[in-house]
C-alpha cells in the first residue's frame, strides 16, 4: 500500500474558526489570533459543531491496494473518487496482488498438518492473470470482457477527495478492530497524515486509535 498527499486546504484552522464565529452573529474578527483561533475550534468539536469541518478538504492517491479494499471505500459516499480503469488497463505483472497476512502466514508451513495455503493462492492469482492474457492475445477476446477472470485482490489505485466532517466518520468507522485489516490499515495511516497537518481537528480520534 503506498499513500500519497495531493493537496489539502491550506490555513484551515483560522478559515473555519472566521467562518464559525460569523454563524454567532459576530463579525468575521479577522484579528484573531492563531492560537484563539485553535482553542475555538477545539471547543467546536467537543460540542460536535462538524459541519465547519466540511469546509477543509484532503486529497489522496492510493496505490498498491485491492479491489476489496476500494470496494468498502467508496460506500463512503461524501467523498469524490477516480479509480484505475480494468476496461482500459490490464496489471502488467502476475505478481502484482495483495496477499492477506492469514494467507501469508502459511508460506513457510512446515508443520504437515498446516495446509499451505499460500501456495494456493498465489498459483490461483497467476494462472488467472495467465488465463485473461491468453484470452486477449490469442482469442481476440476484449480486455473489458477478459477482465471478468481477474480476481478482486490484484491492484488497483485510486485518487479521493474528503473533506474533515467525513474524514473524522471514515475514521471511527474504519480504524475499530472490527474494520476489515485492509481497510483498517488504510485508515491508520490516512490519520497519521491528517494529525499530522491538523492535530486540533484529528487528535482526539488519534488518542483514540494510533496511541493505545
Amino acid at each position: 500500500m503506498k499513500i500519497e498527499l495531493i493537496d489539502y486546504t491550506k490555513d484551515g484552522i483560522n478559515k473555519i474558526a472566521m467562518m464559525a464565529r460569523a454563524t454567532r452573529g459576530v463579525a468575521l474578527m479577522r484579528d484573531w489570533s492563531d492560537k484563539q483561533n485553535k482553542y475555538y475550534v477545539k471547543k467546536l468539536i467537543k460540542w460536535k459543531h462538524f459541519g465547519i469541518l466540511e469546509h477543509i478538504t484532503f486529497t489522496f492517491h492510493v496505490s498498491e491496494i485491492s479491489r476489496v479494499l476500494t470496494h468498502q471505500l467508496v460506500r463512503h459516499r461524501i467523498a469524490s473518487y477516480l479509480q484505475m480503469s480494468s476496461r482500459h488497463t490490464f496489471q502488467d505483472s502476475s505478481r502484482d496482488y495483495v496477499t492477506p497476512p492469514s494467507i501469508e502466514a502459511t508460506k513457510d508451513a512446515k508443520n504437515p498438518k498446516i495446509y499451505n495455503c499460500w501456495r494456493i493462492y498465489n498459483t490461483h492469482m497467476i494462472n488467472a492473470h495467465a488465463a485473461a492474457r491468453i484470452l486477449m492475445r490469442d482469442g481476440n477476446i476484449p480486455m473489458e470482457d477478459a477482465r471478468y477472470l481477474m480476481p478482486d485482490g490484484f491492484y488497483t489505485h485510486i485518487s479521493m477527495t474528503m473533506n474533515c466532517r467525513e474524514l473524522r466518520h471514515f475514521f471511527e468507522l474504519r480504524c475499530d478492530k472490527t474494520a476489515q485489516w485492509e481497510i483498517r490499515n488504510l485508515a491508520k495511516e490516512l490519520l497519521k497524515i491528517c494529525h499530522d497537518k491538523y492535530p486540533v481537528i484529528f487528535e482526539d480520534l488519534f488518542k483514540k486509535y494510533l496511541e493505545k
